[in-house]
């Protein structure tokens, strides 16, 4: 809302409340957090608050997940390293992070990019999910 605005709800003695991100309704978040990208959903929105931490585990938000095409490179500090950092493992392999991240949508994927080293064990689970 603009000043303008503002100030004439002041003049007419209605209070503007400051809303809060963490009090939207649990589907409305959904809805945002399903349009951030996965990378955002694994390492940043789970840490705001407990509110975007339960939404972001709700299945609708992993619909479109779409991995880096290196995701284990020895060069490159990857997705999958700072996955690991974040959440304090120390080992993860590409498949068991891929099926990991994949499972969060419960079956509800519609549009998926894997990495480029995915192999048939997690495109079998892929399937079946």
């Amino acid at each position: 809302m603009n000043n303008c605005a503002e100030k004439h709800f002041l003049s007419v003695g209605i209070e503007m409340e400051e809303r809060k991100w963490e009090d939207l309704e649990c589907d409305c978040l959904v809805n945002v957090l399903g349009r951030v990208g996965m990378e955002s959903l694994l390492l940043d929105v789970p840490f705001v608050c407990k509110s975007w931490y339960k939404a972001s585990l709700d299945p609708s938000c992993w619909k479109h997940l779409v991995f880096p095409k290196d995701l284990d490179s020895e060069r490159d500090f990857t997705l999958l390293d700072r996955f690991k950092g974040k959440y304090k493992i120390e080992n993860c392999s590409v498949d068991a992070f891929t099926k990991f991240v994949v499972g969060r949508s419960h079956g509800n994927c519609t549009g998926l990019f894997l990495p480029n080293v995915c192999t048939e064990e997690v495109a079998k689970y892929i399937a079946d999910e």
